[in-house]
């Protein structure tokens, strides 16, 4: 498959009220599937809503979180579709902050978000690896675009298309705007960042959830609704950039020196 399309299903995550964000989230994937998306990507914490209480990760909540994600598979089989989103992730007596991507047979792969601020990590613990599902698409979540690094291992690994969920708020919005475009071209990626928006109890998310191309260009950005949309990705594109048989950007990948960098 050359060509993939994405669905960006945006919305305010209810804080603690897994019912109702699984009830959005299956609405979304039924406007999705009559648009024929082969991806569905949904914000940062969405299935708990982005809470930052320890304490609020109770077992009852963590137990229907895990049921809803045997919902969620099901769903994905049943419309032969990929599902990525984000969710409290219990990994060995700690708590995660995941970013889940289910394949069209139901199978679930997680990645843990590895870059929080401090509030965060009074909550999850932090990652310590990073993942490539399908062979194309990197997993990342939010703050992690704000460093260079995740997004450049992961296209070091194959990833064309870069998708990060997200819970970013309004404040420090900024940072988001600035580095966006970077992440695009200097890893020659499609980048898929899918926000909540809203004001969600006491935070007050950005939206703006968008697609950039490999060269920075904006595809498509949503409002601060509620909204779902679909975007095709030609990763075919992502190689002719990559081997120069399109000459619009630098050979970014190949031009690195690694040699150097080892040593700082």
């Amino acid at each position: 498959m050359t060509v993939v399309r994405i669905a960006l299903a945006q919305f305010g995550a209810a804080l603690a009220d897994v019912d109702a964000n699984l009830e959005q989230m299956l609405a979304f994937l039924d406007d999705a599937c009559a648009q024929n998306a082969d991806v569905v990507c949904y914000p940062e914490l969405c299935l708990s809503g982005y809470l930052l209480d320890a304490a609020s990760y109770d077992d009852q909540l963590l137990r229907l979180v895990e049921a809803a994600h045997v919902v969620l598979a099901g769903a994905a089989a049943d419309a032969e579709v990929t599902l990525v989103y984000g969710a409290p992730i219990p990994d060995a007596g700690r708590l995660t902050n995941g970013v889940v991507h289910v394949d069209p047979a139901g199978a679930r792969l997680v990645y843990a978000k590895t870059h929080m601020d401090v509030k965060e990590r009074e909550v999850f613990a932090r990652g310590d690896s990073f993942v490539v599902a399908d062979g194309s698409l990197g997993l990342a979540c939010c703050y992690d675009l704000a460093f260079p690094e995740p997004s450049r291992i992961l296209a070091l690994r194959g990833a064309r298309v870069l998708l990060v969920p997200m819970a970013w708020e309004v404040e420090r919005g900024f940072v988001l705007e600035k580095v966006a475009a970077a992440r695009a071209v200097e890893n020659v990626v499609y980048l898929v960042c899918v926000n909540q928006c809203g004001t969600v109890g006491p935070f007050h998310f950005r939206g703006a959830s968008c697609v950039l191309d490999p060269l920075g260009e904006p595809l498509v950005t949503l409002g601060d609704e509620d909204a779902l949309t679909v975007v095709d990705l030609d990763l075919a594109l992502v190689d002719r950039l990559r081997d120069r048989s399109d000459p619009r950007t630098y050979p970014l990948l190949d031009d690195r020196r690694p040699d150097l960098y080892a040593s700082q």
